[in-house]
């Protein structure tokens, strides 16, 4: 019979096992560290050039502004009124006017064409009514309504639509108030 001594004791076995997961604990400490430090040197790098960038907007920004004669002057005013006048009839309330329009338009009308005049705040509206009776009806809607006034109708002509309607083909000018 033979004995055999094992004279590495547990605590040592064990030892080594730890040994090793610090070994690899540390390895990806420091991989981490070394990625840590590329970031913050790319980072500080475009700091830097963000830094430069700006210093240079403000160097342009600090020079004297060159100077504009009157006839420059007066044309960047009149071709900044020209896009104010482009962007105020843009932003016209055309769904509010819209929607006073609908309300005030009985059963009976339907408008073919709507054409304003944007100098005197005028608006001429054309289209076909049933008879003149609603035709009446329309014109005195428009003139108790609050967005319009001043309702002329300029005219009016019975027509045949096709064989079996027949309508009352008119024309209106109103003043509309702004919205």
């Amino acid at each position: 019979m033979r004995f055999t001594i094992n004279l590495a004791t547990r605590r040592v076995i064990g030892q080594r096992r730890i040994d090793r997961a610090c070994t690899i604990a540390v390895v990806l400490l420091a991989i981490l560290l070394a990625g840590n430090i590329l970031l913050f040197s790319w980072n500080y790098g475009e700091m830097r050039r963000i830094d430069a960038e700006a210093a240079a907007v403000k160097n342009q920004l600090a020079r004297p502004l060159p100077s504009i004669s009157a006839k420059e002057q007066a044309d960047i005013l009149e071709n900044s009124s020209f896009y104010n006048d482009i962007i105020k009839r843009k932003t016209y309330g055309w769904l509010a006017f819209l929607e006073q329009l609908e309300i005030a338009t009985p059963d009976g009308i339907s408008l073919t064409n709507l054409t304003p005049d944007r100098g005197n705040g005028s608006m001429t509206i054309a289209g076909w009514a049933r008879d003149f009776k609603v035709l009446e009806e329309y014109l005195v809607l428009l003139e108790d309504s609050e967005t319009f006034s001043d309702v002329l109708l300029q005219s009016h002509k019975e027509d045949e639509l096709w064989e079996q309607a027949k309508g009352v083909r008119f024309s209106l000018s109103c003043q509309v108030k702004e919205q």
